[in-house]
């Protein structure tokens, strides 16, 4: 007697969204963006939404909170998150996918799996699975499962260094063997990026206030990245284009195309002091300057962008060009200056360096100490013939070079572990975190 193949659900949450679909296909069959949908947060037979004219709805200044409190579900400060409110919009969005995209009966009990950014807070992660677990659905266990590790499954990868644009912030995660090893993080997301956009598009409206959605609605469409800056560059003719007016009372925005290419280059590129602040490729050339010697050889050479504003025409060869030029100018020596200490290099270490030039020597020894001699432990003939008949059918591992690798997402790499029943490492019990919450998230958290 053949037995049907077990379904399970995945959810991927992100602070603005959240994807919902089936393992075994390539993408989610919806996702919920908080904001956007007429029945979001609006109960029924409330229709001041659509009684008020759009020219006079009031709009809040990019510098305020308000500005986008409205399309967040959650922020990276939950001091004063209230969860109580997040919990109610998430179960309200979760009913929405279910019965209109999923289609779920109450009859059947799948499992889950859940999509989290790396170092998500822990009261997020409680509400979420809480809520996960008290749906008409209530799966009997949920998957946790990272987004960097599962973006570099989707692109075929074991090592990759993957560099998340996020919402709020930028996450760059080195990933060894399927496991996370080093991260780092910076402010620079979207929200500055769109930050960036409103003051375009303020300036060129007469100071107008410019709503998110328009201002995103923007970038999809007109945003770019200009290529790094060379002496032979040749500048184009700059056409200007004229954006729709986001009233019915204002007028078009006449916008320089150039000038759309600007806040991609404030807010990914612009040099900062700070640790917390600093730009993109400064921060993936730290990263990789923290790992050992043969993982860093073959991250820099599987680099994954990922993230809902990593489609930027031109952010990906500007990424591996500014990289490029971080690595030529300083090379992997951690320290950056040494100042009035500079001192050759020692023997030894000078002739593992690869741009140094060949050491000369006059007597056969070299004149260097037997514990400082290089040893070649393949100068015999066996062991060549041996080392020649191991790598003669193995592939070349391109290792050593700045390249790019293109990923489908972390949903279709969730999607492909959960089709190939690979068993997720953290896994929650239903009955177990409902008892005790803190009990069942302890084993997890390092996820």
């Amino acid at each position: 007697m053949s037995r049907e193949p077990e379904e399970l659900v995945i959810y991927e949450l992100h602070p603005r969204s959240l994807s919902a679909g089936f393992a075994g296909e390539s993408r989610p069959r919806c996702v919920h963006r908080f904001g956007y949908h007429l029945g979001d947060g609006r109960r029924v037979g409330d229709f001041r939404e659509f009684s008020q004219k759009p020219g006079r709805k009031p709009l809040c200044n990019k510098d305020d909170e308000r500005w986008s409190e409205p399309h967040e579900l959650y922020g990276a400060n939950v001091r004063d998150l209230d969860l109580a409110l997040m919990s109610d919009r998430l179960e309200r969005a979760v009913r929405q996918i279910h019965t209109e995209h999923l289609q779920l009966v109450s009859s059947r009990t799948l499992k889950a799996a859940l999509i989290v950014p790396s170092l998500t807070p822990t009261p997020i992660l409680e509400v979420v699975l809480r809520v996960l677990f008290q749906n008409y659905a209530q799966p009997p266990t949920i998957t946790l499962l990272t987004t960097p590790v599962l973006s570099c499954l989707s692109a075929g990868l074991r090592s990759a260094l993957v560099v998340e644009i996020g919402w709020e912030e930028t996450v760059v995660t080195a990933v060894g063997e399927h496991k996370i090893v080093a991260e780092r993080r910076t402010v620079k997301g979207g929200k500055l990026l769109a930050k960036e956009m409103a003051s375009l598009l303020q300036t060129a409206g007469g100071g107008e206030n410019i709503d998110l959605a328009f201002t995103e609605n923007v970038i999809r469409r007109t945003a770019w990245c200009k290529p790094r800056i060379t002496h032979d560059a040749h500048e184009p003719e700059d056409t200007i284009i004229h954006i729709p007016a986001p009233t019915d009372t204002s007028t078009n925005l006449p916008i320089p195309f150039s000038q759309l290419a600007q806040p991609a280059e404030r807010a990914f590129f612009q040099p900062s002091t700070d640790d917390h602040d600093l730009p993109l490729p400064e921060l993936m050339f730290n990263t990789l300057l923290t790992l050992p010697v043969d993982l860093r050889a073959l991250c820099m050479s599987r680099l994954v962008l990922t993230g809902p504003h990593s489609n930027i025409p031109g952010l990906k060869p500007r990424l591996l060009a500014e990289l490029s030029q971080f690595i030529d100018k300083r090379g992997w020596d951690v320290v950056e200056s040494y100042g009035k200490a500079a001192k050759p290099l020692p023997q030894r270490l000078l002739e593992r360096v690869a741009n140094a030039p060949p050491v000369t020597s006059t007597d056969a020894n070299g004149g260097i100490p037997i514990s400082e001699r290089p040893h070649d432990d393949l100068a015999d003939r066996l062991s060549q013939q041996v080392l020649h008949s191991t790598t003669k059918d193995r592939e070349k591992v391109v290792k050593g070079v700045v390249r790019g690798v293109e990923t489908l997402g972390a949903w279709s790499g969730s999607s492909l572990m959960a089709s190939l029943r690979v068993k997720g490492k953290g896994e929650v019990e239903r009955e177990e975190f409902l008892r005790d919450p803190g009990q069942a998230l302890s084993p997890v958290g390092s996820l």
